[in-house]
């Protein structure tokens, strides 16, 4: 086949073209209605070349026709390397097997990187004398992606209700049982057969029924609702329930309800022996120390004849310390007050919340699954840094949470607790706000941190440290705007060690200020050579930390470095994160004053993330902020994330002051911060970060 002018390829009747100039045209015109402009993707491969395929084609792809067409290895651009085996030996079945066709399905690669799951219709033709393999391809991703849905859903389902340990029933309109999963035959002496043939009013004490009727007619008129009650096991005794319920629905109509059973008699009875002993935080009325280590010990005790699987989140107040000196010893015992009543209200009845100490509280979740515990957990860190209203003032905090499972053989209460208090004590030392999962790695992470301690002294001597550099590009004129200096360690021990693993301790050693003064210097100087070198001119942007910022010679060691390096300070600007500004507001306020009277620039790092009020923005002058990359990241799925950088942007122009955004990855986030009118960006579509040496000016970034 051969390609006319219009970029078709001639259409081949038999081993030969039509001779009548008319009929060719005609059956061109007719070629590119139904196969080059048609809506389904279609192809023609010969070998392992592509010698054709139609628009549709190229916009599944994201590949032009002279990017694919006789490219011998275009396969292996457009198919997951894991499907590759697949489509080559359909390809040769067809070629030497009895089958002319073939219906398959593969991930294709597109061109910007995302991963789109295909249907591939092929069949063997002859064309010209030649064997081909000849086809159509079908966007089938949206239909893989319900089928795999809905298959977990079913299988969370199925664990959910035949494999909990918590009694799990169904009723109809008439409360009779209509399913009930093994824990209920365990919990109630009845078997399963006897539940599904008798209604619920016969398992309830006669006190407890009109409360579990009431609820129940809640249930069928569409409320969820809890409560406790006493029922008659099989065996004559009776049981202490939590229930739940709430209403089942079919085809959208409700049909009955579902309910949930926890028995908690031993922790009523608990309860009643232990309400006249003094075992309760003063101030916040919760169960102290003690109390929660015999706590912890029922639930490990309890574990070792059960299915139950107990575990203990640890909580420590971040910046408590701060609210407590700024504001008053009362006013923080008022918080403390606030913060626990919170604290109770979004846990499940039946854990256990308590004061360990100062501002430390703990959970205990008696009976819970791994995931459920980190669910509770991320819940918790969101939820309580929602801001507190006490005695009129308004406190925003957060907590470093510290989550460990009991199992261990042996287990004591006082070793669960100390193992949570060590995740939660990572949790503070490796970001804040969040929580971790006790493991042994814990113990080595330890050493690994002395180690990282030790050798970060002798790392600039050593020349293991480097700078590497990313652009930030102008998203109106798509130039080179800036570059920001990243630092990088290369350890002959410990391998590449990242700067989240380093820079936090070099702070705790007070060594970032050596390391700062050199991070300082060397991106000066390397600016200074570019612009020597008739390199446009752009800026250059450093991270400061807190203990650089609040030494008293720091700026003296900026106006120093300077000079030295003879660069001037319009071509500085320093980055600081949201969580400096309130360390010291006037000791910031002031280095930042001075800072702007040598001509440096500021600007607010990670801009979302941390403490920032907008009092910030109007007290302080500084020049740019930068959206954090997790509001960039959410752009193509959460509307909160567009919505959140939109507002940025529009506040920041209002201020006059520039935006950059972080972690740009792909068009579509391009796009749509260009729509907003964003300053600035960057990221790994314009380039990922490199060494000085590996800069390419006239081919680096790639900009539009």
């Amino acid at each position: 086949m051969k390609r006319n002018s219009k970029g078709y390829y001639g259409i081949a009747t038999g081993n030969a073209l039509p001779a009548v100039p008319e009929e060719v045209r005609l059956l061109t015109e007719l070629f590119g209605s139904l196969v080059e402009d048609a809506s389904v993707c279609m192809y023609i491969l010969n070998g392992d070349a592509f010698t054709y395929f139609n628009q549709a084609f190229c916009m599944f792809t994201g590949y032009s026709k002279e990017e694919i067409i006789g490219h011998e290895k275009a396969m292996e651009l457009i198919i997951h390397p894991e499907d590759l085996q697949v489509v080559k030996r359909h390809i040769y079945e067809r070629l030497h097997e009895g089958a002319l066709e073939s219906r398959y399905r593969v991930r294709v690669i597109r061109k910007d990187g995302s991963l789109v799951h295909s249907e591939i219709h092929s069949r063997k033709s002859s064309i010209n004398g030649e064997i081909v393999m000849a086809g159509a391809v079908i966007d089938v991703t949206e239909e893989v992606t319900a089928a795999l849905r809905l298959k977990e859903n079913n299988e969370r389902f199925h664990s959910l209700f035949y494999s909990n340990p918590d009694a799990i029933f169904a009723f109809d309109s008439t409360g009779t049982f209509t399913d009930a999963n093994p824990s209920c035959e365990a919990l109630t002496g009845f078997t399963i057969p006897e539940l599904l043939q008798m209604p619920f009013a016969p398992l309830v004490l006669p006190d407890h029924l009109p409360k579990t009727l009431t609820y129940f007619q809640e249930a069928l008129q569409g409320r969820t609702n809890h409560y406790e009650i006493v029922i008659y096991h099989k065996n004559g005794t009776h049981l202490n329930l939590e229930i739940t319920n709430f209403p089942k629905k079919q085809d959208g109509a409700i049909v009955g309800a579902y309910g949930i059973a926890k028995d908690i008699t031993d922790k009523v009875r608990y309860k009643q022996q232990m309400e006249n002993l003094a075992f309760y935080d003063p101030l916040t009325k919760l169960p102290n120390r003690r109390l929660f280590e015999d706590r912890v010990q029922q639930a490990i005790e309890f574990s070792k004849i059960s299915d139950a699987n107990p575990a203990v989140l640890f909580l420590d107040l971040d910046r408590f310390k701060f609210i407590n000196d700024s504001l008053g010893h009362h006013f923080g015992d008022e918080f403390l007050k606030t913060f626990s009543l919170r604290l109770q209200e979004n846990l499940r009845k039946g854990d256990t919340v308590a004061r360990i100490a100062g501002d430390e509280f703990a959970v205990l979740l008696p009976t819970v699954e791994m995931n459920e515990a980190e669910r509770i957990a991320a819940r918790l860190v969101a939820i309580l840094r929602e801001p507190f209203e006490v005695d009129g003032h308004s406190a925003t905090i957060s907590a470093s949470i510290g989550i460990a499972f009991a199992g261990e053989p042996g287990e004591r209460a006082a070793g669960l607790i100390h193992k949570a208090d060590t995740a939660m004590y990572f949790t503070k030392k490796h970001g804040s706000n969040d929580y971790t999962v006790y493991s042994k790695e814990l113990d080595f992470k330890t050493i690994y941190k002395v180690a990282i301690e030790k050798d970060l002294k002798n790392a600039i001597e050593k020349k293991e440290l480097c700078l590497h550099y990313q652009p930030i590009v102008n998203l109106k004129t798509g130039k080179l705007a800036a570059m920001e200096a990243l630092i990088r360690w290369d350890n002959p021990t410990l391998g590449f060690v990242p700067p989240d693993n380093f820079i936090p301790i070099s702070e705790e050693s007070g060594e970032i200020v050596h390391i700062g003064k050199w991070v300082l210097e060397t991106a000066c100087r390397q600016l200074k050579d570019w612009q020597d070198a008739g390199h446009p001119p752009f800026k250059v942007c450093v991270n400061i930390s807190t203990i650089q910022l609040k030494h008293p010679d720091f700026v003296a060691t900026v106006q120093q470095i300077l000079k030295a390096t003879g660069l001037s300070p319009r071509w500085l600007e320093l980055e600081v994160t949201e969580s400096i500004l309130m360390e010291n507001t006037e000791i910031v306020k002031e280095s930042l004053q001075r800072l702007k009277e040598l001509g440096v620039s500021m600007s607010i790092d990670d801009f979302g993330t941390g403490y920032t009020s907008l009092s910030y923005l109007r007290q302080f002058a500084f020049d740019r902020v930068k959206i954090d990359r997790s509001f960039i990241g959410d752009i193509e799925e959460d509307l909160n994330g567009k919505a959140i950088t939109s507002s940025i942007i529009a506040l920041a122009h209002k201020l006059n002051i520039g935006v950059i955004a972080e972690g740009i990855e792909n068009q579509v986030q391009l796009g749509f911060l260009e729509e907003e009118l964003c300053d600035e960006g960057q990221g790994y579509y314009f380039s990922r970060p490199r060494p000085a040496a590996q800069i390419d000016f006239q081919t680096w970034p790639k900009t539009n």
